[in-house]
């Protein structure tokens, strides 16, 4: 994953957030649209996210137990804790961008899991993704293939999720999703009672 180093900077990064808000604002205004059609594509798309992350995060980069086994246990180590002072101005720049592209990874991964749920809340897509990313750390371990297990890839994984879950919401409530027809009536197939409470408070 560190060839990624040479495509990550300011323009990058800014299309990046462009082209994902981009795709949040479509899914709330197709969700509004076809609710049941929209969760199934943020389903497939859910999916293929989840290959690209398993595919840049565990695929070895070694043959298997030929590593040195480390687990990096203080946050902001390769940052600006003790070890950075041992390091070149460049090489610090290259950890950062590790960690900027650790979050950026998650944060499409965020957008479709909150596309996909049928109800979305932010809290539990963060917790997941937050699972995700322990449990990749643990399978880098566990192969032992030259991959770093560090815990602020942990930290930065979670950090692109909230990102990500907030832009969708933030995206959703400017598309008005969840007030359409489409919405309520699937909301009453599912809870008839507070479908029907929100019709008296209307």
């Amino acid at each position: 994953m560190w060839r990624i180093v040479f495509y990550v900077h300011a323009w990058t990064v800014s299309l990046f957030v462009v082209a994902v808000a981009g795709a949040a604002v479509g899914l709330g205004m197709w969700r509004r649209r076809a609710p049941g059609r929209q969760r199934r594509v943020a389903r497939a798309l859910w999916w293929a996210c989840l290959v690209v992350v398993l595919v840049a995060t565990v695929v070895p980069d070694r043959p298997l137990g030929s590593g040195i086994p480390y687990v990096a246990t203080t946050p902001g180590e390769g940052l600006w804790g003790t070890a950075a002072d041992y390091m070149y101005p460049s090489e610090r720049h290259m950890i950062l961008v590790l960690q900027v592209a650790n979050a950026a990874m998650f944060v499409p991964f965020a957008v479709v899991a909150y596309a996909a749920a049928r109800r979305p809340v932010v809290f539990p897509v963060v917790v997941g993704c937050a699972a995700l990313s322990v449990v990749i750390e643990a399978v880098q371990l566990v192969l032992n293939a030259g991959r770093v297990v560090d815990v602020d890839d942990v930290i930065f994984n979670t950090t692109g999720a909230v990102f990500g879950c907030l832009l969708a919401k933030v995206a959703w409530r400017a598309t008005g999703r969840g007030t359409g027809p489409d919405v309520r009536r699937h909301a009453a197939r599912e809870h008839p009672l507070r479908s029907w409470l929100a019709q008296l408070r209307g």
